[in-house]
């Protein structure tokens, strides 16, 4: 048992004759969530953090479906994958968003009356 778990006493005395750091791993940092030295220097000067519970998702700002408004209150296509509701009703027709869509800024991006 002894040879097959160290190589006998040769690995016991040799364990005992390195230092042990070999053996182990560095000490435990005295605090292991306090905050660590980042690998870059910070830029940022300032962080803008927006929260807004209970404001437009991007879905209703910056992701218009222009497929949906072709669609508006027809039924599901046989093509698409068939959708289960909650309580089971699948023949609902189609919605489209009630946004209007333009186009803003020099990179045209599309943004609903949401935005200004």
């Amino acid at each position: 048992m002894l040879l097959t778990a160290g190589a006998g006493f040769g690995g016991l005395a040799l364990a005992h004759l390195l230092p042990t750091s070999v053996f182990s791993s560095p000490a435990p940092s005295p605090q292991p969530l306090a905050p660590k030295t980042p690998h870059v220097p910070p830029r940022a000067k300032s962080v803008i953090f927006l929260f807004m519970e209970g404001g437009p998702s991007h879905l209703d700002t910056f992701d218009p479906k222009p497929l949906l408004k072709e669609l508006h209150g027809k039924p599901m296509p046989q093509t698409f994958k068939p959708v289960i509701l909650a309580m089971g009703e699948n023949n609902s027709p189609i919605m489209d968003s009630p946004r209007k869509w333009k186009q803003h800024g020099a990179g045209g991006l599309w943004v609903s009356d949401w935005l200004p």
